[in-house]
């Protein structure tokens, strides 16, 4: 083959193949990343029109107000806010508030301002925390909301409703360990029908009433609050409920990146879900205009408190309650992966301790599986099913998180845009007021929902603020007041050569995470009992950014002499770093152990209370605790349990 034609043509391949798994990528995203904002429909309007608190009657003129209202906070907040603005703030193709944390701390401004590193991590970590009520609270009333159209087929039904949602939660949590690609699989194709039909039979019902598409126009919304000012500013916390998918969204940016989120919000999510809106809408107004004309005896066989099903022909109810129990186990999805991520972040940035993290994608290293957080929004959301019984009063308790997360996106947005991106203020300011504004105005309704159940997911996200604080303020006293020396492997080689300690028989391994310095646990043996074993092997772990190496790349092995070994282990996210198997790799090339009879040493910090740190003694406790139960280095690296010592370091705090 000719050589010119030999690197001609693969560019034609790369490129095809590209287009391809964008394609994949944005059809993956709609039962990964959209389930959240597009189940939004089967409870939006059903709040709004049904609450008799905070909602309102189904007039001509609340019904174009609110189908304004709903029109503008979808293009305002996820298309101008998350699509086009906040999903360019990305940190190794990872989305969600912590990336925007690692994005900053990178800024040298900031680290060396001691009050702006305080303030941005706060808001990180408040925000973080939000997210995880956030995440209890939407598969509950996701799953409740569709679950309850069973009562639109038979009122007998009702009785079952929150049984039978609780069991398809913990069939949903139970799914979580499959993995990502494998769930888009099976959700992506039935989120696609569901968009679809939605968008089908909304599309009919504004044939049948086009009137509706008046509120297109912005002015319908205007005069909604100029006639009811207050009781529309309290509704806002209903309408809330059309967007609250928006920060699982851009959490779930490093699953499918920012170009197949995009596609799919604007060539399938964004239409189908105005259609459908749209639709019920154009229903709700046949029903006002039927009562302004006197048709009394027909308003009572609709009912008005399920417009999603109800703009539904009578042969579809099954199929659509159905379509809509998977779309809204679907939904879940979005937050529990977002939750995912930002874990998996915060671990990264020792916000929290270290939990077992199993990856599950051979292409994406952004999709993982963290079993303990699965466990506990399992049980929360379980909780959150039995406490509040319909979807009614859970979307009392919903709300309250998410805008307040939206909020200190908008904040961490504002350093973002100035600091990074280089923003003139004349250009940033406009923009973070806007998103402030309407920021403000969708949490400042939902403060009133705070008695009626809005404390569920702040109680949680306190949690989660008490204990990531906690951590990284328990991590920071010990750094800080029990910081070791490094010692380079290569010195600490020289010196113990020149004095000549005794030697033992036998092979021992040293774990550390660094290859060119000297593991802390061999270095207090030595000052501690100066001897040595015949043969030290120093051992180094070091992930890849691929899912799996070959065995020819998984090892780096150095003979540094005198008894000592430099063995440096490389694995795929996707491999175990599995130390006992990188030894008898080494073994192919010269080393000679004895597997059975090595002797593996790893350091484990002691939290022990007393100390002088300045934390309360509660919070010492906690972080005791939290440090007690984070994961071993002998599980992590997959050691021999009986042939491991732990070289304890006993530290206050």
């Amino acid at each position: 083959m000719d050589k010119n034609e030999s690197q001609a043509a693969p560019p034609q391949i790369d490129n095809d193949a590209k287009r391809s798994s964008f394609a994949l990528l944005a059809f993956g995203s709609l039962g990964i990343v959209f389930g959240d904002v597009g189940t939004s429909p089967l409870y939006t309007l059903k709040a709004i029109f049904s609450d008799t608190v905070i909602g309102v009657p189904a007039t001509n003129d609340s019904v174009l107000g609110v189908l304004s209202l709903i029109f503008w906070a979808l293009a305002l907040v996820i298309t101008l806010k998350y699509i086009t603005v906040v999903m360019r703030a990305q940190h190794e193709s990872e989305g969600g508030i912590f990336a925007m944390l690692a994005m900053l701390q990178r800024v040298p401004v900031i680290r060396s301002s001691r009050w702006k590193s305080v303030l941005i991590m706060f808001a990180a970590i408040l925000g973080a925390s939000l997210l995880y009520g956030d995440g209890v609270i939407t598969p509950a009333i996701s799953v409740i909301s569709a679950v309850e159209g069973l009562g639109t087929i038979s009122p007998d039904l009702s009785g079952f409703v929150v049984w039978i949602s609780v069991l398809i939660i913990i069939g949903l949590f139970f799914w979580q360990r499959v993995g990502t690609d494998r769930i888009a699989l099976i959700f992506s194709p039935i989120m696609l029908v569901w968009f679809v039909a939605m968008g089908f039979f909304g599309l009919l019902q504004i044939i049948e009433g086009p009137a509706i598409l008046q509120a297109l126009n912005p002015l319908w919304a205007v005069g909604f609050f100029a006639d009811h000012p207050m009781h529309a500013f309290f509704m806002l916390s209903l309408v809330v409920l059309c967007v609250t998918g928006a920060e699982a969204l851009y959490a779930d940016l490093g699953q499918f990146g920012r170009g197949a989120i995009t596609a799919a919000w604007f060539t399938v999510v964004w239409p189908c879900l105005l259609l459908n809106y749209f639709g019920q809408g154009s229903w709700l107004l046949s029903v006002v205009n039927e009562h302004s004309g006197g048709w009394v005896h027909q308003i009572k066989q609709v009912d008005v408190s399920h417009p999603f099903f109800s703009i539904l022909p009578e042969q579809m109810l099954w199929p659509m309650v159905v379509l809509a129990t998977l779309a809204a186990v679907i939904a879940s999805q979005a937050i529990i992966t977002g939750v995912f991520a930002i874990t998996r972040q915060a671990i990264q940035l020792r916000l929290l301790p270290y939990i077992r993290i199993v990856y599950t994608s051979h292409e994406q290293i952004n999709h993982v599986f963290l079993p303990a957080v699965n466990r506990f929004m399992l049980v929360g959301c379980i909780a959150a099913v039995l406490l509040f019984q319909s979807s009614n009063n859970l979307a009392a308790a919903y709300g309250v998180a998410v805008t307040a997360v939206m909020f200190t996106t908008t904040i961490l947005l504002f350093f973002i845009g100035r600091l990074i991106w280089k923003w003139p203020y004349w250009a940033l300011v406009p923009v973070v007021l806007l998103f402030l504004t309407i920021d403000l105005a969708f949490f400042g309704a939902n403060i009133m929902k705070i008695p009626e159940g809005g404390w569920f997911p702040l109680a949680i996200a306190l949690i989660f603020i008490i204990l990531m604080s906690t951590w990284f303020k328990g991590r920071t006293q010990i750094q800080q007041r029990h910081q070791e020396p490094v010692v380079k492997l290569d010195s600490f080689i020289a010196d113990v050569l020149e004095s000549q300690p005794t030697r033992i028989d036998g092979s021992a391994v040293f774990l550390t995470a660094y290859s060119n310095t000297t593991p802390s646990c061999l270095v207090g043996l030595y000052r501690h009992m100066p001897v040595l074993y015949k043969q030290s092997i120093v051992v180094s772990m070091q992930p890849s950014q691929v899912a799996r190496l070959p065995r020819s790349r998984q090892l780096e092995i150095q003979n540094l002499g005198d008894g000592f070994w430099l063995l440096v282990g490389h694995y795929g996210y996707l491999q175990t770093p599995n130390v006992p198997r990188l030894l008898q790799l080494a073994q192919k090339h010269g080393l000679e152990v004895d597997m059975k009879e090595l002797a593996y040493f790893t350091r484990r910090e002691i939290v022990v209370l007393g100390g002088s740190a300045s934390m309360l003694s509660w919070r010492k406790g906690l972080f005791a605790a939290m440090s007690r139960n984070s994961l071993a280095m002998s599980e992590m690296f997959e050691l021999p349990a009986g042939q491991v010592i732990e070289v304890g370091m006993r530290v206050e705090i």
